[in-house]
């Protein structure tokens, strides 16, 4: 028997990328990954950027806000979905984000975005959000 929620997560081991292009932001971003023991992080501004690190580093999960200088970070999940970014297919990205617009979280939910949280975030709720991105359920 397969049980998803005795799987653990080595917190020390994941790599996350934050995509925003907001500078403080990503910072904030940062310490809230820092303070749930995520220490490996990448940033980058824009798409393309986040595009160059995606095929250059291993990542583990990805935090793409929606609204960036094009293309869009709606734009730049499709293109990792579609296989167009490398081979990562299945790498689990969550959507942090002040877009709160309907048409923006089923169009993300559409394209196989895991999770959407919105802006400002604790790191409480970003725990949560890549224990569910990762097939883990969380006693909290």
């Amino acid at each position: 028997m397969n049980d998803v929620s005795n799987k653990q997560i080595n917190w020390d081991a994941i790599t996350c990328l934050i995509v925003d292009d907001d500078k403080f932001s990503r910072t904030f971003t940062k310490t809230a990954l820092y303070q749930i023991g995520i220490k490996n992080t990448r940033e980058a501004a824009t798409s393309q950027e986040a595009a160059e690190i995606i095929r250059s580093y291993k990542i583990d999960v990805l935090l793409l806000d929606h609204q960036l200088p094009e293309p869009s970070g709606l734009d730049l999940a499709r293109q990792i979905k579609e296989g167009k970014i490398g081979d990562n297919k299945d790498l689990p990205i969550i959507m942090v984000t002040i877009d709160t617009k309907e048409k923006t979280v089923l169009d993300a939910k559409n394209i196989g975005i895991h999770e959407y949280l919105v802006k400002p975030i604790s790191p409480l709720a970003l725990r949560k959000r890549i224990c569910t991105a990762f097939g883990i359920k969380e006693r909290v």
